[in-house]
């Protein structure tokens, strides 16, 4: 494919084409600029959610495909935003088994590498107070859910308090923010020195390794520029009460979730960032919904042995899951964006686990859904993986669909190197 047959980035052309500078004015250009509003980007935010545990996947999959399938018994509390996602069964990223692969969720097959969520924060999130939110519930445990470049675990954010001071600080912090900045400025100063006076000494590998740390350490040091740009910002006003506690224990963390669910609701309103991620934990709390304390912990329940009785209650806390990310959507249907438009409708949200059968710690066959944005909604899609033309269609696929809904020119992730904008635009 030639240059000007691709979509045209003239970016991306400067740099492959190893000149800096600026192109003259081209015929086919001119076409393209022609068209540019029609193809602006229509989505402009991104929420990943994984649930540590994931679902008991036959009762989460509709067994109808197509617009006219039976609501599934973990999806009944969304069944009324139907027309507002679409399910997907039959994905994976054809990665390794185990909990410690569940880190595979949003970076495709092997880890370490760099997660969806910042792929597309390195795009968008200059135009926000914070480049990306990562959020939990009290401790994650050994969830991992979003990974720089370098494969390095993003730490979230666990308390409701700590992510509304985060996003809502007031003008009182301001002097100790400015410190902490400044700090970090001067010993950034200190580290560059060294090592440019390091690389000089070294051979030609460990100059490579150094090239490789000046890197990380630029991306530090646009993220101290940005923070100082907007120090001098005031932060968004709310009418938002926080309960006088954090609920932080591990058998609280449903509760958590609803909170940390409208946090980010906020987060989207106010435009403090347009990249989220978010991940519900799942350890040995022992729940206790609709009154009944259940008989085992949420970890135990995971592995059900296919135990009728425990399969239930399993299922129980995957429905009060999907009920709390139910009010998330609702919420977002209900609020606006600058332009009068539903935030649902300009935010792409992927929900699910890197589970498929916590049991088994099977982690094939993903439950995953795709809700918001300005995609076709409203179906099942089974992709039967066995088949010619579900053979190599892929988690990061879907991916690749949500990234260039957004406007990234992206045409390969991890493994995936098609898409799945037949069945979602």
């Amino acid at each position: 494919m030639s240059q000007l047959s691709r979509p045209f980035d003239r970016r991306r052309f400067l740099r492959t084409s190893g000149v800096t500078m600026a192109l003259p004015l081209l015929e086919s250009w001119m076409q393209r600029t022609a068209t540019a509003k029609d193809d602006a980007p229509k989505v402009k935010r991104l929420v990943t959610i994984g649930t540590y545990l994931g679902f008991h996947t036959p009762s989460w999959f509709p067994e109808q495909t197509g617009r006219d399938y039976s609501a599934s018994p973990v999806l009944k509390p969304i069944d009324d935003l139907r027309d507002d996602f679409t399910i997907f069964s039959g994905l994976d990223h054809r990665a390794p088994n185990g909990h410690k692969n569940w880190k595979n969720y949003l970076t495709g097959k092997g880890t370490p590498g760099i997660s969806l969520d910042q792929i597309v924060a390195k795009v968008v999130g200059e135009k926000t107070r914070f480049e990306s939110l990562q959020v939990t519930c009290g401790s994650s445990g050994e969830g991992q859910m979003s990974f720089t470049k370098e494969g390095i675990a993003l730490p979230a954010i666990g308390r409701p308090s700590v992510l509304f001071g985060h996003l809502f600080h007031s003008g009182e912090d301001k002097a100790r923010m400015e410190y902490l900045l400044e700090s970090g400025g001067s010993v950034l100063d200190v580290v560059l020195d060294e090592a440019r006076t390091l690389q000089r000494q070294v051979n030609a590998r460990d100059a490579a390794k150094l090239d490789e740390y000046f890197s990380s350490v630029r991306d530090v040091e646009q993220k101290l520029k940005k923070q100082r740009a907007w120090l001098n910002v005031p932060t968004p006003k709310v009418d938002f009460k926080l309960p006088e506690f954090d609920p932080v224990a591990p058998d609280l963390s449903l509760e958590c979730e609803s909170l940390m669910y409208d946090l980010m609701v906020l987060a989207l309103e106010t435009d403090s960032t347009r990249v989220i991620s978010f991940l519900a934990p799942g350890q040995g709390q022992v729940f206790t919904i609709g009154g009944e304390k259940l008989s085992a912990g949420y970890h135990g329940l995971s592995h059900h042995g296919n135990d009728p009785d425990k399969i239930a209650e399993f299922n129980a806390v995957g429905r009060e899951h999907v009920s709390r990310f139910g009010g998330f959507v609702r919420q977002l249907k209900e609020r606006k964006d600058p332009e009068g438009r539903s935030l649902l409708d300009t935010t792409a949200i992927l929900y699910g686990s890197g589970m498929g059968n916590a049991n088994t710690h099977n982690n094939s066959n993903l439950p995953v859904l795709v809700a918001g944005g300005p995609f076709k909604h409203g179906s099942h899609h089974a992709i039967d993986r066995d088949s010619p033309a579900g053979a190599n269609v892929l988690l990061g696929d879907v991916f690749l669909t949500l990234m260039q809904s957004m406007g990234l020119q992206e045409d390969r992730f991890a493994n995936a190197s098609r898409n799945v904008n037949d069945l979602l635009l």
